[in-house]
């Protein structure tokens, strides 16, 4: 196991390898940098509402939303009020709409809401998690921008032919089985069940990779034999042992679709990087021009000018300079580098190149 990470300027990418083979693909963005409460992080918080139909307590952190503390069969703690201060730990992220959840942490007294034990940077995270060194792509030989495309992508290949299309939707995530033209010797039956359990291994890597979490619908072909479908439900349950989330997978249906839930930690690189399906953020698009901006600089040092022509979104959310990416890429690239306003080419499109 080991971890390949890269600091570009605007965000930091980093992928969880098994030998060669992309495991998770983790993404922290210096957009978010002391707004979001991060998981493992422990906070002094103040408890703002206690919630009896909900059993629980939201407690104000002091960056992001509210956390939720569930109380569970225990009930509330004694002495805990609405304006109380407490320790709390991040034990899952914000998302979508909803808060991180927390834990009851030790910490000592002082003023809240406060973070008390903050997260390290993202590669260190995913080090101590899974007990692996650090890497730069560089020294990996691994196209770590290439990973994240090939997530981010709806279509992914399966070996033999045949296709899964995965499809985030507000309440769930749903994943088709495809036959395309794959055949197989033996008939329909043999094709059936011989694409369902490569289809069933692949959603499983893609589901954890992409860090897909809550309710998963996998559409897939239709089994007659009780045989067959037996045999698919153990595929599937043997695709996800080592998955480090909880997941629990309902029998398949009548028309072969299976329901799983996925625990959920953080969120999936879809809820970052896109506004809605298949459609990037300004954002998404204004880091990937920062960073071809950075390859052709670093492909052409002895140039002396590197532009980078942006679309009128990308071009106004890098001009405003959120995150102050100037100074950090004047550290990089020199003096060298002008924003140009590109009004011929879509709203999100860039280019970079050496003159």
């Amino acid at each position: 196991m080991r971890i390949v990470a890269f600091d570009h300027v605007g965000e930091t990418r980093a992928a969880v390898l098994d030998g060669e083979r992309a495991l998770e693909l983790h993404l922290e963005r210096w957009s978010e940098r002391g707004k979001r409460a991060i998981r493992g992080e422990v906070y002094r918080a103040r408890v703002t509402k206690i919630d009896g139909g909900l059993n629980g307590a939201f407690c104000e952190l002091g960056r992001g939303p509210a956390g939720f503390l569930p109380f569970g069969k225990a009930g509330r703690p004694d002495g805990l009020h609405e304006g109380a201060a407490l320790g709390v730990q991040i034990q899952r992220e914000a998302f979508q709409e909803k808060g991180p959840t927390l834990a009851l942490f030790e910490v000592e007294p002082g003023d809240a809401p406060q973070v008390v034990v903050p997260s390290p940077p993202l590669a260190e995270r995913l080090s101590m998690m899974f007990d692996a060194p650090v890497r730069t792509p560089k020294e990996a030989e691994i196209d770590l921008d290439a990973l994240f495309e090939d997530a981010l992508d709806p279509v992914v290949p399966l070996p033999g032919g045949g296709k899964l299309v995965i499809e985030p939707v507000t309440a769930l995530t749903a994943i088709d089985v495809d036959a395309g033209a794959r055949s197989t010797p033996g008939g329909a039956g043999k094709l059936a069940i011989e694409l369902n359990k490569s289809a069933a291994r692949e959603a499983a890597r893609q589901i954890r990779l992409r860090g897909i979490g809550g309710v998963v619908a996998i559409d897939f072909l239709p089994l007659k034999k009780r045989a067959d479908q037996a045999a698919l439900d153990q595929a599937i349950r043997g695709a996800f042992k080592n998955d480090p989330a909880k997941v629990d997978i309902a029998p398949a249906s009548r028309f072969a679709i299976v329901e799983l839930a996925r625990q959920r930690i953080g969120r999936g690189l879809h809820e970052i990087c896109w506004e809605r399906f298949g459609v990037e953020t300004v954002e998404t698009a204004a880091l990937a021009a920062l960073r071809a901006l950075e390859r052709e600089g670093a492909a052409n040092r002895a140039a002396r000018q590197i532009i980078l022509r942006a679309g009128a979104e990308v071009h106004a959310w890098l001009d405003a300079d959120p995150i102050g990416w100037r100074k950090a890429m004047k550290a990089r690239l020199g003096e060298r580098f002008t924003l140009e306003l590109d009004t011929v080419t879509g709203p999100r499109a860039f280019a970079a190149h050496a003159s």
